[in-house]
């Protein structure tokens, strides 16, 4: 699992370096907010 996260962070910066990724001034969530509720 390990291995598999660093290759995924190796190929991430690598298309990052490569000006296939846009830079960002903001995070956008890879899930929806709507429609999920908070228990706490």
């Amino acid at each position: 699992m390990a291995e598999a996260m660093k290759l995924a962070i190796e190929a991430g910066r690598l298309g990052y370096l490569a000006g296939r990724i846009d830079k960002k001034t903001y995070a956008v969530p890879s899930s929806p907010k709507d429609g999920i509720s908070v228990v706490g």
